[in-house]
């Protein structure tokens, strides 16, 4: 009888896994270059350490503060082989409507990630990102795309 219900668990498991998104974004803003890194929380002072790594002097720290897109893809089947172009735009606090744009280009990987950073003088004088869309190319073709609620 339990081998019954451990089957039909198993069963509901694997019926509730849904196909795997083609395109995934993960976004993390860094604040503050004080020394209060993380603020308790591990998970992100893991994170802040991360951005911070190699950043000695306070000026350099600073440098470093603003907003991370890491953006993940796999897929489409059958498409590996062709290359990957990640088309990240954005608007900025400071900059209206402005739409400001950044890409990368991959070789053909089933699976792949890349990192956007908007950090700097660019975060300094622009101000945190509002808004943002991101494009997934493969072979010249639009395959995916994800963008934040306030994009319009």
């Amino acid at each position: 009888m339990l081998k019954w219900f451990c089957g039909l668990g198993m069963l509901v498991l694997v019926s509730c896994a849904g196909p795997r998104p083609t395109l995934d974004v993960k976004w993390f803003r860094l604040r503050d270059a004080g020394p209060n890194v993380g603020g308790g929380n591990e998970m992100v002072r893991a994170a802040e350490l991360k951005r911070f790594y190699g950043a000695v002097t306070m000026e350099e720290r600073e440098q470093r503060l603003g907003d991370y897109y890491t953006v993940s893809w796999s897929g489409p089947a059958g498409q590996e082989a062709q290359s990957v172009r990640v088309v990240f735009e954005y608007r900025q606090a400071a900059t209206g409507a402005k739409v400001l744009k950044m890409e990368e280009e991959r070789p053909g990987t089933a699976r792949g990630q890349v990192e956007f950073t908007v950090t700097g003088e660019t975060f300094q004088e622009g101000g945190r990102v509002l808004a943002w869309r991101i494009w997934l190319y493969r072979g010249g073709e639009l395959v995916d795309t994800e963008r934040s609620y306030l994009w319009n």
